[in-house]
């Protein structure tokens, strides 16, 4: 995992485990949250892009909420960055960037 702090706020930049499903994501997210709260961050975020619907599920899931979608953002960043693909996951194609917030303390379910 990859990761920024900026001030109160922390941004995921980067979040990938070799073994889906298993509960590596959930172990690293927790890892983060408990750091996270220890020096006084007030809320995690993370973007994502349209296609991801995993990503979507998992944070969610755990707690993140939708919190802003820039449309066509996948797509003007593939004007700067061609090896960014035109369709993603599951047929869809990538299109729009998605941010997702947590507040900390998480608390229970």
């Amino acid at each position: 995992m990859i990761y920024r702090v900026w001030g109160l706020a922390a941004e995921i930049v980067a979040m990938e485990a070799v073994e889906i499903r298993r509960g590596v994501g959930t172990a690293m997210l927790a890892a983060l949250v408990g750091k996270m709260e220890g020096i006084g961050v007030q809320e995690i975020w993370v973007t994502t892009t349209n296609d991801n619907l995993d990503a979507l599920r998992f944070y969610q899931r755990r707690g993140f909420r939708l919190e802003a979608m820039r449309r066509d953002a996948a797509m003007a960043a593939r004007a700067l960055k061609s090896a960014i693909p035109a369709v993603g996951a599951h047929g869809i194609p990538i299109r729009d960037e998605l941010d997702l917030r947590v507040e900390l303390p998480l608390r229970g379910g």
